[in-house]
């Protein structure tokens, strides 16, 4: 059976919950990023959030796009390692449920990896991830059978904090293009970037055909102060054949061939928490494109899924009403 996307990412489950920014500051927390904490850490908040109400979803960034992609109806996979554990067999469970090919591994030992996500009264999310068994993923547990028969392979710039991960995707990357395959790239985060800038350059440059990021993170990839005049040189200066860039309220860009074009930001129901918004964009768009819908309808599909992403407490796509969400899209975008 081809494959639409494959997607190789950290995974995670999400442990949710509201807070105030009083909270933070007392944790001595920098709002609004994602940071890589060790179980310690991790055990800290997990005490100070006990008595509030959370939510255990299946997350990563990679694992929320190639799950969109999957409700949406496309063909996907994803890869990753997870511990034989209550939040390791929730995930495969989830992810099934939504229509992935789960091609988890699963160890004896360690923990599942989970991501404490803290939304605030804002919306805003801060992110704290303790990576757990993830960064146990090596190139020899890719199905190199199952990627070559993938249209796109799809992956996330927070894997390239891990060397056994960053190695592995870089191996798929390779297969990828020299089969004549796709290969899809989220910048993820600034800070991802920032640790990694000079790499991650050389691997867009070398590997990568369709790069979504926020303005953010391509002025620290480009070093220019607008998105436009980024995105061009995203374009000018490495082999990218498409590059989305997101502009918060002012929508999103799509840069490809000669030109490029904005994305309006479509009404959402309600601003309730800005969690997976950028996932969900690039399931969006890589379900439209592998649909054969052209870029910009797709860029219109990824810019619709968002706002609706941000209308349910953090990434419960089992939330979303498929059917109103299919006929919209269908009757509004692709007509």
């Amino acid at each position: 059976m081809a494959i639409d996307v494959f997607g190789l990412g950290n995974t995670l489950v999400d442990i949710q919950t509201f807070i105030d920014d009083k909270l933070l500051k007392k944790l001595k927390i920098t709002k609004g990023i994602m940071t890589l904490i060790d179980e310690k850490q991790s055990r800290e908040v997990l005490t100070a959030i006990a008595d509030l109400k959370t939510k255990y979803v299946p997350g990563g960034s990679c694992g929320n796009s190639i799950s969109m992609i999957a409700m949406m109806g496309g063909k996907t996979v994803y890869s990753g390692v997870v511990a034989d554990d209550i939040y390791g067999r929730l995930y495969e469970n989830k992810i099934s449920e939504r229509g992935v090919k789960s091609m988890l591994r699963f160890t004896d030992t360690g923990l599942t990896g989970t991501s404490i996500v803290l939304t605030s009264p804002d919306a805003e999310r801060t992110m704290l991830t303790h990576l757990g068994v993830c960064e146990e993923f090596t190139k020899s547990d890719l199905n190199l059978e199952i990627l070559a028969d993938s249209a796109i392979f799809h992956t996330t710039g927070y894997e390239f904090d891990t060397p056994s991960q960053k190695e592995a995707l870089i191996e798929a990357m390779k297969i990828m293009k020299k089969n004549g395959k796709k290969v899809s790239f989220d910048i993820a985060d600034p800070f991802c970037i920032e640790r990694n800038r000079d790499e991650l350059k050389a691997v867009i440059n070398e590997y990568v055909d369709i790069l979504f990021g926020n303005f953010e993170e391509a002025k620290i990839l480009t070093g220019c102060s607008n998105p436009i005049e980024a995105g061009k040189q995203i374009r000018e200066e490495n082999d990218v054949s498409i590059c989305l860039i997101k502009v918060g309220g002012n929508g999103s860009y799509a840069f490809f061939d000669d030109t490029y074009v904005q994305i309006p930001v479509y009404p959402a129901e309600k601003v309730l928490d800005s969690t997976g918004c950028g996932d969900i964009y690039a399931g969006g768009f890589l379900y439209g494109y592998t649909s054969g819908y052209g870029i910009e309808k797709s860029a219109h599909i990824a810019s619709y899924l968002a706002s609706k992403i941000i209308a349910v407490a953090g990434v419960a796509l089992e939330k979303f009403n498929m059917e109103e969400i299919k006929s919209f899209i269908s009757e509004k975008i692709l007509k």
